[in-house]
């Protein structure tokens, strides 16, 4: 069963735990580097999670590496560009407060209560943890897996979930594309995208917001998927027989341009009747409401199809950038 090989994958951590008894610390001390999308985060965050789990699940008892991996995982939460509180500060929580009976690490878990924002509104110094392993659900498991980064347990898991399921409700297609994005599944989405537009389409009181949001689901897989053809043809779709100027005001309505601008840098020689009414609805968008992903998508389907306008945006976007360093 899956899930006693995610047991056996907790339980392997145990060479992580001797090498760190043996003054080996590499793996799971703090270690800093410098994320190009979220800033400074921690190279040996899921390294030290492991063990957490390790310590949690197989009843280790060890203040001093207990004691030691807090504050490793404190440098994270008062440095980390995310913040966040994050499951293994919880875990280590519930670890030393068995240690904690003279106040000894009062001051550490105050330190970790203020380590960030996150931490100051949601960290509980009293918190703990369940240790039984065996009262985790398959699902609870599957979780657990991605959290660790086990993507070959996590399949199988998976795979032993879909089994369980009788009625595939538009709940659970969300939970199932979740985990096959995870996995690196992609492909298997594309039926569950299909089916979810199906469903709305053939319900009688979706609204236009709901239909246009399911199109506009499965023309991102597409897009994902490089199939610009088919993401094409759906933005065709919603363009003729939706009533889009009921959505003119919403995030959704940008969401679907966007999709377009894509579409047309990627898929030029087709997407140029795509490429004018995008144009002509962007231009209709005041300049308040836009934002940097619609004018760097809009820039680059305009030099993909060699349109001026791309002159005028790229001054309008140096404008928008220059708001924010006054």
């Amino acid at each position: 069963m899956g899930k006693e090989r995610l047991r056996t994958k907790i339980e392997e951590q145990q060479a992580v735990y001797q090498a760190l008894k043996a003054g080996d610390s590499g793996t799971v001390c703090y270690k800093e580097f410098h994320n190009g999308e979220w800033g400074t985060d921690d190279e040996n965050y899921t390294n030290r999670l492991r063990l957490a789990y390790y310590f949690l699940y197989c009843h280790i008892e060890d203040e001093e590496t207990a004691a030691f991996l807090f504050e490793e995982e404190l440098k994270d939460r008062e440095r980390n560009s995310f913040q966040g509180i994050g499951s293994t500060l919880e875990i280590l929580t519930h670890l030393i407060r068995k240690y904690n009976g003279d106040g000894k690490y009062a001051g550490l878990l105050e330190r970790a209560k203020n380590a960030n924002f996150d931490c100051a509104c949601g960290y509980d110094p009293d918190g703990q943890m369940e240790d039984d392993f065996g009262t985790n659900s398959l699902l609870d498991c599957i979780y657990l897996c991605r959290e660790m980064e086990y993507r070959d347990v996590m399949g199988s898991l998976v795979d032993e979930w879909k089994k369980t399921v009788t009625e595939w409700s538009d709940s659970n297609r969300r939970v199932l594309i979740d985990f096959n994005t995870f996995l690196e599944r992609d492909a298997e989405n594309e039926k569950l995208y299909q089916e979810q537009l199906a469903e709305i389409l053939s319900a009688e009181k979706s609204s236009t917001r709901d239909i246009i949001s399911g199109y506009k689901n499965l023309i991102r897989h597409y897009i994902h998927m490089c199939d610009y053809g088919k993401a094409l043809r759906l933005c065709e779709k919603v363009i003729e027989t939706t009533d889009y100027e009921q959505i003119r005001t919403l995030r959704l309505f940008k969401d679907i341009l966007e999709a377009c601008f894509e579409v047309t840098a990627n898929h030029t020689e087709a997407a140029a009747g795509l490429w004018n009414w995008a144009k002509s609805e962007l231009q209709k968008v005041p300049q308040s409401s836009r934002y940097g992903n619609l004018y760097t998508k809009g820039i680059a389907a305009a030099k993909a199809v060699d349109d001026p306008y791309g002159k005028q945006l790229e001054q309008e976007y140096e404008s928008f950038l220059a708001s924010f360093r006054r």
